[in-house]
């Protein structure tokens, strides 16, 4: 008897509910059915077993195993039939084999190829039908993400940041009796730190300060272009680009100081640098620091003048094909992907997580080993400025510039001469893409 009461005074109430509202269409679209969207669930995966073919390039094909083990945890029914980027199974030879991709994870040099072979779409429809909340995202990434397509729609979503900071060798430092880099350091100011710390002690050779030049690059502080979107013409051969690479290169005039191969073995494993930026590496850090590196880090230096202005978003991204059969499911993988549980996860294991919930960026790099008592909240320092225009184009542009930039830091050239062979070897690749 209790139980039939019970249901009644639910029946009731979901009656009293319903009046007035007749007229609400439902899922399907018809008034007053039986699936109302106040009463529906949220749609979500379904519990068919789903086979997503996920190609990964980067950053995804380093993280493969985790993402696979994650996605099977929260959905039992899906697998992830993964393809790593490599040689014989690079994003050519796998359209050219005729495999339907479902989901794509890929750098950001490599999206004129992807959008060339068509494997973006626009996401707006599926974050709507799933309520994707974009204001997650840290300051910058959604402006960012609408520059990179004409129609300025929502066709990738990146899944971690790449802040930069500058490492620093204490040990080096302290040697010298050095003062240790500071946050909010410019540019100028390291240079002199650079020229105090680029010693020859007992026939070591001490470099100050050297850097991937590439990242600095497309992370672009200035906020210079790189192709006039209208035109398609190179845009780097004015006074601008000139001043960044000749204040970047002049690192490499301080004697002693000249570029080396790899700045990632002087720093962590030879040791003898004292100062290094470029992409982040902080997963490498516990083992340098497991043989005698004693490190730190302080914000990514900013140029005089320009403080407090970020660098170009740098970040890698999920897209999904247009011709995959299985959008939505590769849609609920990829929002899994960017929850707060997940961003979390792989925040610990020292991924800068793309959303800016303090909770989330307080985990940060809680997993390596001997982070206690470094300046973590430094890689959050370095913002996302306002979006530059973007061409499909920009990634042989920004491979030249480095190229001029390495020029002038090896005295092969000064900066007007490189940059006019820059802007002269980009309009030639551009012409030459344009001709196929």
């Amino acid at each position: 008897m209790k139980a039939q009461m019970k249901a009644l005074i639910v029946i009731a109430v979901a009656l009293a509910a319903g009046c007035g509202k007749t007229d609400r269409p439902d899922e399907a679209g018809s008034p007053g059915g039986a699936k109302g969207s106040e009463t529906a669930p949220a749609p979500g995966m379904t519990t068919e077993p789903v086979t997503l073919t996920f190609f990964t390039e980067g950053n995804s094909a380093i993280l493969a195993e985790t993402i696979e083990r994650l996605v099977s945890q929260k959905y039992p029914n899906v697998t992830l039939r993964t393809i790593k980027s490599a040689k014989g199974t690079l994003i050519e030879d796998v359209m050219g084999a005729g495999t339907s991709i479902d989901l794509l994870s890929y750098s950001l040099g490599g999206l004129g190829k992807v959008k060339d072979y068509k494997l973006v779409s626009d996401l707006t429809p599926l974050m709507q039908k799933y309520g994707f909340d974009t204001s997650r995202f840290a300051d910058g990434v959604l402006d960012t993400v609408k520059s990179y397509f004409e129609d300025g729609t929502v066709s990738a979503l990146p899944f971690e940041l790449n802040n930069n900071v500058l490492f620093y060798n204490k040990g080096i430092f302290d040697k010298f009796g050095v003062s240790y880099p500071k946050d909010g350091m410019t540019w100028e100011q390291v240079y002199d730190l650079a020229k105090k710390v680029t010693r020859t002690e007992g026939g070591v050779q001490y470099k100050g300060f050297q850097l991937e030049g590439i990242n600095l690059v497309y992370k672009n502080q200035m906020g210079l272009g790189f192709v006039d979107p209208k035109t398609l013409r190179a845009t780097v051969n004015n006074d601008p680009w000139k001043k960044w690479i000749e204040q970047m290169a002049e690192f490499y005039k301080i004697p002693g100081n000249e570029p080396t191969n790899n700045y990632k073995i002087n720093f962590l494993q030879n040791q003898t640098l004292a100062m290094s930026t470029g992409p982040n590496f902080l997963t490498e850090i516990p083992e340098a620091a497991a043989k005698g590196l004693d490190w730190d880090v302080v914000q990514l230096p900013q140029f005089a003048g320009l403080e407090g202005k970020g660098g170009q978003m740098n970040a890698p991204y999920y897209a999904i094909p247009p011709s995959s059969k299985n959008k939505d499911s590769a849609f609920l993988v990829m929002q899994y992907l960017l929850s707060d549980e997940v961003q979390t996860i792989m925040a610990r294991q020292g991924r800068i997580p793309i959303v800016k919930k303090e909770e989330v960026r307080k985990e940060y790099a809680k997993d390596l080993k001997g982070m206690e008592g470094k300046n973590i909240a430094a890689f959050f320092k370095d913002t996302i400025g306002a979006p530059v225009p973007s061409t499909k184009y920009d990634a042989i542009a920004k491979s030249a510039v480095n190229a001029a930039f390495n020029k002038v830091a090896t005295n092969a050239a000064d900066a007007n001469t490189a940059l006019r062979q820059a802007e002269e070897d980009i309009n030639k690749q551009i012409d030459a893409e344009k001709a196929k």
